[in-house]
């Protein structure tokens, strides 16, 4: 059974898979993004944690899938920004990849990616149509339209994150103000503490964490809504390491876009949390290179 090697970059942490075609992760590492995020040191590091993980069927791979965080050129392989990775301006990373490898590499945006996994594999399976939106350091969006991802004309649709919740609202690492994931990301989170840490405060009862969630969901439940009456897509599928405390959020969030949709399409939207959770990126990167390598024989 062939194999794929399925690398994802996030704002913290850098994770590679061996995937098989069934959707098994028989193996996965993960390692953190470290301090220094010089491109080319950064490549290196990724092609050893890749040989790392693949040992031995290093030989018998399929091809390479990689997601990151950013605006990135599906086509030429080259990241425009990362919002989180200051040093990142057209980054010609599919070609970066390529001097240490020689088989097929399958480059998208993280969203993208965790779209195509939660589709082969999640709670998106059989959905024709539907919106990824992983929560994490910043927020990522990957559109599903018609069983495929959308680009847009230039290739870069799905960077929700930073529409604009609040006009002159916190600053962003983008160097905007009051972009939607600078408060319902990880930068919402309270300095010297984590959503991890405030998930399990809450899960304890703690009212100061349910008033942080609550808080929360509402600002998740404007953006939505914003997206469902733009796009008139009635499925949101929510992922990345914030999206694992939603017991917490779901609630707030759902009334808010109830409150801030029509009548009729606010019946219809429905928020899903991921069942594939950090994976789908994985399964989604893996999933590209089968369909990729099967398209060009």
């Amino acid at each position: 059974m062939r194999v794929a090697v399925a690398v994802d970059v996030g704002g913290t942490h850098l994770r590679v898979g061996l995937v098989n075609e069934s959707g098994q992760i028989v193996r996965k590492e993960k390692k953190e993004v470290g301090a220094n995020r010089r491109p080319k040191d950064f490549f290196q590091r990724m092609a050893g944690l890749i040989r790392e993980t693949a040992g031995e069927k290093i030989k018998e791979i399929a091809g390479i899938g990689l997601g990151l965080p950013g605006i990135c050129n599906f086509k030429e392989g080259v990241v425009h920004q990362l919002p989180h990775f200051p040093e990142w301006r057209d980054v010609p990373a599919a070609r970066l990849l390529a001097e240490d490898f020689s088989c097929p590499i399958v480059f998208d945006n993280d969203a993208n990616m965790a779209a195509v996994g939660e589709y082969w594999k999640g709670s998106a399976k059989g959905l024709n149509n539907f919106m990824m939106l992983t929560l994490g350091t910043g927020i990522g969006g990957g559109i599903f339209l018609d069983g495929k991802i959308w680009r847009g004309d230039e290739g870069f649709a799905g960077e929700v994150g930073h529409m604009t919740i609040e006009a002159d609202g916190r600053s962003c690492a983008c160097g905007s103000r009051g972009c939607w994931e600078t408060y319902a990301a990880s930068q919402a989170v309270p300095k010297g503490t984590t959503a991890e840490t405030l998930a399990k405060a809450a899960d304890g009862g703690d009212s100061k964490a349910l008033a942080f969630w609550r808080e929360y969901g509402i600002y998740l439940g404007i953006g939505i809504g914003n997206l469902a009456k733009i796009t008139g897509v009635e499925n949101y599928c929510l992922g990345g390491s914030i999206a694992k405390a939603h017991p917490h959020f779901m609630e707030s969030c759902r009334e808010e876009i109830k409150k801030r949709t029509y009548p009729r399409l606010a019946q219809k939207v429905k928020v899903l949390p991921s069942a594939l959770g950090e994976d789908g990126n994985l399964l989604g990167a893996a999933s590209s290179v089968f369909h990729e390598v099967s398209a060009s024989l």
